[in-house]
């Protein structure tokens, strides 16, 4: 990782620890407000309900005790004491006085619970209905909650209503009637409350349910608000249960229940807020500390990036960027050391070319030289021979300039690899199968020298070689020449040509008794020789050949198993 985006990362951390410190109690404080605020609410239409239901319960017992000791219920109960009402024409009084009072469930009964006459059950009249003459033999109290049968559209279904009773003043009538908790009376509680108002038995059954504009169902499960609202952190309870009846057994329970959606939607807004803040700062944090980063390290790059050319044997390589403070001190230093460095190649470079030329002048007297030496002693007999007119002057001097001629030969040999060597022409390379170059090498040779074994290995399917095809030839030949020279009481020459990734490897190998260890490192020496007569320009041309064709010629030896010369260059691709 890059100085540059370790010190962006770094200052992106640094900010975002304390922000999240900072932003973190804000985000809690505000969410637990709105909590409280939801539960207040909640809180709050429970109360209402509570109250609401409380109302009913007087409104109903207020009616009940009202009827009771109404002229009407005290003329009923006389008429039927004295037998001028039969039990038949009073069936339908208490259905008239239910409408006329705003009653849901109405009934006249005698103390065991037989009824004269039943608003919410017209049918039940002269026979003993149970849930009537269980509710008598409870003392008068206000109304109270009980699930009694009524008789509605889709016949007798059981209702949920707030019933109370009293007796008729010196008469043993009793009136019972209440208020149902219906369908109805739950709309108005869930308008009441604002909330969704459902009412169920003590085993779950939905009695009633009604629900407010904007508020959640209120006989299913819990809504999509209310599932988000307790993911994202407790609320409060999104429903409130009021138990109607004895606490130890209650006859039905009143839920009330607030829509969560916009609660749910505004603790979204704060954690969204407190990520946006968080996420802002630290790429602000992370912007600055790149900017900063960048101040510090562009030269730092240009360092490493020079460093790079440096490396790569560009020692031109400046550093341009401004630095201050212990950079530039670092950037003045490295300026001056490539500079100095450059001058140190050039002199280097000066220093090696006049030693080269030095080795190679000594070599090359050296090796004139030798050849002058036979031609003057050849010439100082002639001389003498001719200065004392010896009669076998004619055979001395046939046999002295034949001697001279041979050296002028060999002087001529020398200049010639000499000359060849320093003006060896660049190679025009096109693109040459290596079974066609093995081929002419071998084709030199129609015949092997007496003891002399050609074996030729070429592998099928190779690449072409991009090569200037005569030098490639003069290489393998000479390196040819050189295996036969080893071997001159026989043996096995062979000329090889394999694969190798993306090059081609020829090989020329001889079973002579091979090159010394002391001798290897020098072989590609110019004027090295093991070879009498040999000038030692051979393998230089031939290793020059190779770089210059983007290929490597390498030896392999072991003492007493010959020679192998590899010439690789690279395939066409």
């Amino acid at each position: 990782m890059m100085l540059r985006t370790r010190l962006a990362l770094a200052f992106a951390l640094f900010a975002a620890v304390p922000l999240a410190a900072a932003l973190w109690p804000v985000s809690h404080a505000l969410s637990g407000a709105l909590s409280t605020e939801h539960a207040a609410r909640l809180d709050g239409a429970a109360r209402a309900l509570d109250g609401e239901l409380a109302r009913l319960a007087r409104e109903a017992g207020t009616a009940v005790d009202e009827l009771a000791r109404s002229a009407d219920a005290e003329a009923l109960a006389r008429e039927l004491g004295t037998g001028a009402l039969a039990p038949a024409d009073a069936a339908p009084r208490a259905r008239e006085w239910m409408e006329a009072r705003g009653l849901d469930v109405l009934a006249v009964a005698e103390p065991d619970g037989r009824v004269v006459s039943s608003g919410h059950l017209p049918g039940r009249a002269g026979d003993v209905d149970a849930e009537v003459a269980a509710l008598l033999a409870t003392p008068p109290s206000r109304a109270a909650p009980h699930r009694v049968m009524r008789a509605g559209p889709d016949g007798v279904e059981p209702v949920l209503a707030l019933v109370a009773w009293a007796p008729v003043p010196g008469d043993p009538l009793r009136v019972a009637g209440g208020l149902a908790l219906g369908p109805e009376r739950a709309a108005r509680l869930a308008a009441l409350t604002g909330g969704a108002i459902a009412i169920r038995a003590p085993d779950g059954a939905l009695l009633a349910d009604a629900a407010a504009p904007g508020s959640p169902a209120s006989g299913g499960a819990p809504d999509l608000a209310d599932r988000l609202s307790a993911r994202l952190g407790a609320l409060g309870t999104p429903v409130r249960s009021l138990a109607l009846g004895p606490p130890d057994a209650p006859v039905a329970t009143v839920e009330v229940r607030l829509a969560s959606a916009g609660l749910a939607r505004a603790r979204l807004v704060v954690v969204a807020t407190f990520l946006a803040a968080l996420v802002a700062g630290v790429l602000a944090a992370a912007a600055v500390g790149a900017f900063l980063a960048s101040r510090v390290t562009r030269p730092v790059e240009a360092l490493r990036a020079a460093a790079l050319r440096v490396a790569a044997g560009d020692l031109g390589a400046r550093v341009e960027a401004r630095a201050t403070g212990e950079v530039a001190e670092l950037v003045r230093a490295f300026n001056a050391m490539t500079a100095d460095l450059a001058a140190s190649r050039a002199r280097l470079a000066q220093a090696e070319r006049v030693a080269a030329w030095r080795e190679v002048a000594r070599r090359l007297a050296h090796e004139i030289k030798n050849p002058l030496t036979p031609i003057a002693m050849s010439v100082e007999t002639l001389r003498d021979a001719h200065a004392r007119a010896r009669p076998d002057f004619g055979e001395i001097f046939d046999e002295g300039t034949r001697a001279i001629g041979e050296e002028v030969r060999r002087l001529k040999r020398i200049v010639d690899e000499f000359s060849r060597f320093a003006r060896l022409p660049a190679p025009e390379r096109t693109p040459v199968a290596p079974d066609e170059l093995v081929q002419s090498v071998l084709a030199l040779f129609p015949s092997a020298p007496a003891g002399v074994v050609v074996a030729r290995e070429v592998e099928a399917g190779l690449p072409a070689v991009l090569a200037d095809r005569d030098q490639v030839v003069q290489v393998l030949l000479n390196l040819v020449r050189n295996a036969l020279d080893a071997m001159p009481g026989g043996g096995t020459l062979r000329v090889a040509a394999r694969g190798e990734g993306s090059a081609v490897a020829f090989s020329v190998s001889d079973t002579g008794p091979g090159v010394r260890p002391e001798d290897r490192p020098r072989v590609f020496e110019p004027y090295f020789t093991t070879k009498e007569g040999g000038t030692g320009l051979g393998l230089a041309i031939a290793q020059r050949i190779a770089e210059e064709h983007g290929g490597t010629l390498e030896l392999r030896s072991a003492p007493g198993e010959g020679a192998t010369f590899t010439l690789t260059l690279p395939a066409v691709s």
